[in-house]
């Protein structure tokens, strides 16, 4: 029994160090991976459609129109993979918010790559079926606020689904039956990790699904990406992440996943000294969001403890930071 305990340690210790070193190189190899056409806050739905059309040529991705935004403007599903593991990502469901839209971009300019990591992009493509909507509330992004036009949070609209942006995301969700689902956000830069005068530059949460706040398999799950995500950030903003409120809210959209069955992280983007365009916490979403593919398609995640979530990450709370 014990060398059986001793091997399995072994095993997940082996599988964790190629997790950090995987997450080493793509942390070096960045700037010849990101984005370079998006470059600050500002973006909007012109800015990232020539991207999309390029994006198309490539066999690789498959890219759907999905629906319109209110003003018209289309709204994308980008599918790249061939694996039995379906992950489902959406960005900008608040306009103002596009640090992740950009680092998806980075993501789908890694994984067209021809030369760079060829292992690891094949490892994804037979493991994994990612699904991507980099922006789905583009006229709030026109105008860089949160909501959409008429007036409504997205992200509360997940029950009546009054607004076209909220049923679009519902009926993508509802027709993917995804295992594994990344909700992507930016946050106030005054957010400290607890008590501390550290800003929380990235923030997790696995949404509860009840107001009991319990964890089932489903949530235990996406505790784990998150324990894997943040032993990774560690090294890069060691005392930088924090750990979103799990208050149940039966209207937003990772709460209602969680409660559906798919395993459901939520990413929040926030301040980082001298980064007002929050280009290096783009570079850990990145990090951040590839590491979670890697670790899904290996499936070391599974043997992840889930106390670093738990106990490790500290609450947000608002104090005087810089």
């Amino acid at each position: 029994m014990k060398k059986v305990i001793l091997l399995l340690l072994l095993t997940s210790w082996i599988g964790f160090s190629q997790d950090y070193k995987l997450a080493e190189d793509f942390y070096f190899a960045y700037e010849n991976l990101m984005e370079e056409t998006l470059s600050h806050r500002l973006i909007k739905h012109s800015d990232i459609i020539p991207l999309i059309e390029q994006i198309k040529i490539n066999k690789d991705f498959t890219v759907t129109k999905v629906g319109e935004s209110v003003e018209k403007r289309d709204i994308f599903l980008i599918k790249w993979g061939e694996g039995k593991t379906k992950i489902f990502l959406w960005s900008q469901m608040h306009g103002d918010e596009p640090t992740a839209t950009m680092a998806l971009f980075d993501i789908f300019k890694l994984l067209s790559s021809k030369k760079d990591f060829k292992d690891v992009i094949q490892k994804l493509r037979e493991e994994l079926t990612i699904y991507f909507i980099p922006m789905l509330n583009p006229d709030g992004a026109e105008r860089f606020q949160r909501r959409n036009v008429y007036d409504i949070d997205i992200n509360r609209d997940a029950l009546r689904l009054a607004t076209p942006e909220a049923k679009i995301l519902m009926d993508t969700f509802d027709s993917l039956k995804a295992d594994f689902g990344f909700n992507l956000h930016d946050q106030s830069s005054y957010l400290t990790t607890g008590q501390t005068y550290k800003s929380a530059a990235i923030s997790f949460l696995a949404p509860a699904f009840n107001f009991e706040r319990t964890y089932n398999e489903v949530r235990e799950n996406a505790a784990k990406v998150i324990s894997i995500m943040t032993s990774i950030l560690k090294k890069y903003m060691p005392g930088h992440i924090g750990k979103y409120s799990d208050e149940f809210e039966p209207r937003a959209f990772g709460d209602v996943f969680q409660s559906k069955g798919t395993s459901t992280i939520l990413i929040e983007s926030g301040g980082w000294k001298n980064d007002p365009e929050r280009q290096y916490v783009r570079k850990m979403n990145f990090l951040a969001i590839v590491s979670a593919f890697y670790s899904i398609a290996d499936n070391t995640y599974k043997e992840a403890a889930t106390d670093v979530y738990k106990n490790y990450l500290k609450m947000n709370a608002i104090c005087t930071i810089f």
